[in-house]
């Protein structure tokens, strides 16, 4: 389920790439009247929305021996948390030359930000009862909740895909903001239910991550301008690949184990992919006027925003 969603968003924005892309210094801006005010290439950015643990459909049964006569399986739930985050965005100053001599922008801006994750989930258990001759004679279910809080750094490079009428040169407001880029989380708050509650045979297969964990995540927006400088971007992101260690205590007392590539986590005895929904905010930082405003004159920025 998780690697069509990737391979379906990633489709998405990339079927219809472009050439062009935004900038706050565009004397045309996206869905305004013409602007003379200059604004700096950088600006402030915060975004904030959702958090949802996705897990896999597929429930893992396991035949018991000895404790009782039946079988158990794992079905894990997922349970809305939240995120914040502050940072800065920055516009490139210069083009590079293999980017003048192909004619493509492949970085629009990049980005970072501190923040906040929130994050829940849960985990049921079902023991299904047999008698001594194979025969269903009933089950019981118990469910496990926990949460847990991530304070992160993020990196991103940015690629906008802008929307071009059929009969107009101009470009809309309206725009894909694709990114891909890093983050490093580190756990500060966890919650947990007792695990080790109920039958000892149910706790072979858990695990849980350890507070240190990075992700190479991918993120798709559809941004819009209302005004020049200023950029709002609903969106979605999700790791691709990632790092994280486990242990078989939730203590982190127990054996250790490394997990690369994989981005889902542990916990319990499931494992959980972390999904952020969002909206960004952009806010271009305008330049202190010295008289006049003059735009662009230099030969550079114009071949440079005339190619965006």
């Amino acid at each position: 389920m998780k690697w069509i969603l990737t391979t379906a968003l990633v489709g998405m924005a990339f079927a219809g790439m472009a050439q062009r892309d935004l900038n706050p210094r565009n004397g045309n801006p996206f869905g305004g009247a013409q602007s003379f005010k200059d604004y700096n290439l950088y600006g402030i950015q915060f975004q904030l929305g959702p958090t949802f643990l996705m897990n896999s459909p597929r429930n893992e049964r396991y035949d018991v021996n000895g404790v009782f006569r039946g079988d158990y399986l794992h079905n894990p739930k997922t349970r809305l948390g939240a995120y914040a985050e502050i940072g800065m965005f920055h516009f490139p100053k210069k083009r590079s030359k293999l980017s003048q001599r192909l004619k493509f922008i492949f970085v629009s801006y990049y980005d970072w930000g501190l923040g906040f994750k929130y994050f829940r989930g849960a985990e049921q258990i079902t023991a299904n009862f047999e008698d001594a001759s194979g025969n269903y004679i009933g089950s019981e279910d118990r469910t496990f909740n926990f949460s847990n809080g991530n304070v992160y750094g993020r990196f991103s490079l940015h690629k906008n895909i802008h929307f071009h009428p059929k009969k107009r040169r101009e470009k809309l407001n309206f725009f894909l903001d694709n990114s891909l880029g890093i983050n490093f989380d580190y756990r500060v708050m966890q919650t947990a239910d007792t695990y080790t509650d109920w039958y000892g045979v149910m706790e072979q297969n858990q695990q849980y991550y350890r507070p240190f964990h990075a992700q190479l995540h991918y993120g798709l927006g559809f941004g819009w301008s209302p005004r020049r400088g200023m950029f709002i971007i609903p969106g979605v992101s999700l790791p691709i690949v990632g790092y994280h260690s486990a242990t078989t205590a939730m203590d982190g007392s127990g054996d250790k184990q490394n997990y690369w590539g994989k981005p889902s986590m542990h916990f319990f005895s499931s494992r959980y992919w972390p999904i952020l929904f969002n909206v960004k905010f952009m806010f271009a930082l305008p330049k202190k006027q010295k008289g006049c405003a003059t735009g662009i004159t230099n030969d550079q920025d114009q071949e440079t925003q005339r190619n965006r």
